[in-house]
């Protein structure tokens, strides 16, 4: 065993406390060692956490476009419970109403109103397609709202690629709802008999939440809006690539690893 202060070598069996050649305290020593160790490790792991954290506050919350994205969001989810339209019957011995919306597909399945009604539908070919298709419609639209969730989700990792999915998604929703918004109006006036439509807002609703989507993000990749990362943070994050890559022994660095302009002075900067 070598001494960890000057390295001289210490009997297998020297039991003493003391090193012999610089009478240091071998065990106080090597805790030290094993201390300043720890917190450049400390140093090198929190840098990622940090880079997350300033992406994550630049992508929510650091500013009003950042929370009013947000904000379109939850209107986004809520809008699809707003009724797109309304099918009934007219006929007083079957009672059904569907509405075509969030909750109304998850009631119109639960409870057969829907597969009941796709059967009346069975009877005018016209009016089925016509009613698969806005159903169609409104499938692809709530897919688009979740394609959009999703990027918003994973915007922190790149903000501006994630505006530009968003941008583009939100067209596409909104490209859905006008057409889901025509079929609304037309197809009130293409039934009768069995069964009765009535057109909601639920169309136009979501078409201008899209629209607030697609303009928030518009000025978020106008503004340039980033992470603030210090170069400190990603100086030790690529030192911890060396690190781990065997090119630097974390022991040969200095404490702190990098050293903040205020604290130059307290130890060195190795790049």
């Amino acid at each position: 065993m070598k001494c960890p202060n000057c390295g001289g070598e210490i009997g297998r069996f020297d039991l003493a406390p003391n090193c012999k050649h610089c009478g240091v305290n071998i065990f106080y020593s090597q805790q030290k060692e094993l201390l300043t160790r720890d917190a450049k490790k400390c140093e090198l792991e929190y840098a990622t956490a940090h880079i997350i954290i300033a992406r994550l506050k630049a992508n929510f919350i650091k500013g009003p476009l950042q929370i009013l994205r947000i904000v379109a969001m939850v209107l986004a989810i809520g809008s699809i419970f707003i009724p797109f339209l309304t099918v009934s019957t007219s006929l007083d011995v079957i009672n059904s109403k569907f509405t075509l919306s969030a909750l109304g597909i998850y009631n119109g399945f639960s409870d057969g109103t829907l597969m009941l009604l796709l059967d009346l539908l069975g009877y005018t070919p016209t009016e089925a397609g016509l009613c698969l298709g806005f159903l169609g419609l409104f499938v692809l639209m709530v897919l688009a709202g979740l394609g959009v969730f999703v990027a918003l989700i994973l915007s922190f990792l790149n903000i501006r690629k994630g505006a530009r999915a968003m941008r583009v998604l939100s067209v596409a929703g909104i490209v859905l709802c006008i057409a889901c918004a025509v079929l609304s109006f037309i197809i009130p006036s293409v039934f009768g008999g069995i069964l009765v439509a009535k057109s909601g807002v639920g169309a136009i609703v979501c078409c201008l939440v899209f629209l607030m989507i697609f303009v928030l993000n518009h000025l978020v990749i106008k503004k340039n809006i980033s992470a603030e990362i210090d170069e400190l943070d990603l100086k030790r994050v690529e030192m911890r690539k060396r690190i781990k890559k065997g090119e630097v022994n974390i022991d040969d660095l200095p404490l702190p690893v990098f050293a903040s302009p205020e604290n130059q002075e307290k130890g060195g900067d190795p790049s």
